[in-house]
């Protein structure tokens, strides 16, 4: 291996006077690097979990788009130059996939040993458990795009993005409940290229296409180690850097609108301990909406919001106990605006996470029931409940999953309603929209969560506003609310922030994305395929 290393030392161009001396100590250095690479062939299973680290300064908290397109370039020179076979890269793949969950990860000792109290035994196999699950889906798109590479002698590069997106695609629906919090779309959410794909094949559309730019900086890499010809050399040098640029253009930002309706969206602790007093002082908070309201900075003629919104479990307990509906209904006629909250529901003896829509015009109350609950936070499945225990949230009986379409109807509007964890899942989103959702707005609890996994959080949401073209309104509990409009991240609010005024625009238009969820993906990963499998075999009879 030092045998090129010394060449390149011994060597001088100076003393050298013949033609083409001068490259001499370049060729060795060429020379040493592919004895560097036949070493890496040989024992590559330790290096390949570490590719993983790159690509993590593209999430929060470091939020570096640029590592998006390139992150994933060491995985794919090693899974393309690699000797071994695909059994020992799905082993690799695994491991891959549990340093890359592992940090992604990172805030469940936060979620489920600090505020969830869980004791270290339980927490450690739950977290082993779901991690472990979780890497299953990388390792079998790395394993089995090796495999096509030995079998049917597809490169790598060219079966790695549509495996990728496969399995990103495959994250939203399993395990329990969906898990597409590690999604790479969420890192270019905010790029010409998302508002384009997106809408048409859904985010792992937009993953693909990540996919397919680190598979062409590979192939540059590849081209210029392989020492080719000088014009397939700086084709795929200028492609490379030319498809990230064009992927990564900021869309235009959006205008206001006169259609646009204004809300008050109220995040944070202490409006929530306001409004949980309530029933003992309704003054208290009368008194805070009131000024709250008189104090916004809104400009001559400017509509004034009509409806505030609070983030889940805006109302320890229910609402329904005492007098806080009472009360709710008395502020908002005297107010003149309605009030969104969240707050737990019984039923027939059954629990419900929900989400209250407290309309003072037909004093009536609309009320959505949580479709997709959280697995051990506000349920056990069955099968962990003997060494697991009660459900990580307050009280004993675990909460039951609700029925019927997230929608509620406030003043000529149809609301798309997600609880929390629900506003990262694909099929909830898709499911307000179709039931005719003109704004997707989310109430979560994220004390849970930590800063980076609240923003991360809110990206997720931003994708699924998105796919279904709706703007989207978020208010957090010790998270990051905000605004996303034509899915950019318009108006942020910081945990511990105020209230703040914003507006949304109605949506009715349905994306291709809403009408046939992944089957223009299907067609298109379909096609890419079929076509790389006939490229190969034209060129094996030539």
């Amino acid at each position: 291996m030092l045998t090129g290393l010394r060449a390149y030392v011994v060597s001088n161009p100076r003393r050298n006077a013949q033609p083409g001396a001068r490259f001499q100590g370049l060729r060795a250095v060429f020379s040493w690097w592919n004895e560097v690479k036949l070493a890496m062939a040989r024992q590559s299973g330790w290096i390949v979990p570490l590719t993983a680290l790159p690509v993590q300064l593209a999430y929060p908290p470091f939020e570096w788009p640029l590592l998006g397109w390139i992150g994933l370039v060491p995985l794919l020179l090693l899974l393309e130059r690699s000797a071994a076979g695909a059994r020992a890269w799905i082993g690799w793949g695994w491991g891959w996939g549990l340093v890359f969950h592992a940090v992604q990860f990172r805030w469940l000792p936060h979620a489920l040993l600090d505020q969830g109290g869980l004791h270290w035994l339980p927490f450690t196999l739950l977290t082993t458990f779901s991690i472990a699950t979780v890497s299953l889906y990388p390792a079998f798109a790395i394993g089995l795009s090796r495999w096509l590479s030995l079998r049917a002698r597809l490169s790598a590069l060219v079966t790695f993005p549509a495996l990728f997106a496969i399995q990103d695609a495959l994250l939203g629906f399993s395990p329990l409940g969906g898990q597409p919090l590690t999604s790479p779309a969420s890192t270019q959410i905010e790029s010409w290229l998302a508002q384009v794909l997106v809408p048409l094949l859904g985010a792992s559309g937009l993953t693909f296409a990540i996919m397919l730019v680190n598979a062409a900086w590979s192939a540059a890499c590849l081209s210029w180690m392989a020492a080719r010809a000088r014009s397939i050399r700086w084709s795929w040098m200028a492609a490379a850097p030319l498809l990230t640029i064009a992927g990564s253009i900021p869309p235009v930002a959006p205008n206001p609108n006169s259609e646009d309706r204004v809300v008050l969206i109220v995040p944070g602790n202490e409006p929530v301990e306001r409004l949980a007093r309530a029933s003992q002082a309704p003054g208290v908070l009368r008194n805070y909406l009131a000024a709250t309201l008189a104090g916004l900075d809104s400009e001559p003629g400017a509509k004034d919001p009509e409806l505030v919104i609070w983030p889940e479990s805006a109302v320890p307990g229910r609402v329904e106990q005492g007098r806080q509906l009472a009360d709710l209904f008395e502020i908002s006629g005297t107010l003149d605006v309605d009030f969104l909250l969240g707050s737990n529901a019984r039923d027939q003896g059954r629990l419900f996470n929900s989400a209250y829509l407290v309309a003072a015009e037909r004093f009536e109350t609309r009320r959505y029931d949580k479709i997709r609950l959280v697995p051990f936070g506000e349920y056990v499945p069955a099968s962990f409940r003997p060494w697991f225990g009660k459900k990580l949230t307050e009280g004993v009986q675990d909460y039951s999953a609700g029925t019927g379409d997230p929608l509620l109807h406030w003043r000529g509007l149809r609301l798309g309603l997600a609880i929390c964890f629900e506003s990262t899942v694909p099929a909830h989103a898709r499911q307000a929209a179709q039931a005719g959702a003109e704004v997707l707005i989310v109430l979560s609890n994220d004390q849970w969560l930590t800063d980076s996994a609240s923003r991360q959080h809110l990206r997720l949401t931003a994708l699924r506003a998105l796919e279904i073209g709706r703007d989207a309104l978020v208010a957090t509990n010790g998270g990051w609310s905000g605004v996303v409009r034509d899915g950019q991240l318009a108006e942020l609010a910081a945990p511990g922030s105020g209230a703040f005024q914003a507006s949304f625009r109605p949506a009715g238009h349905v994306t291709l994305w809403t009408r046939g969820g992944y089957a223009a993906l299907s067609a298109l990963l379909a096609l890419w395929l079929a076509g790389a499998l006939a490229w190969r075999l034209r060129r094996r009879r030539w």
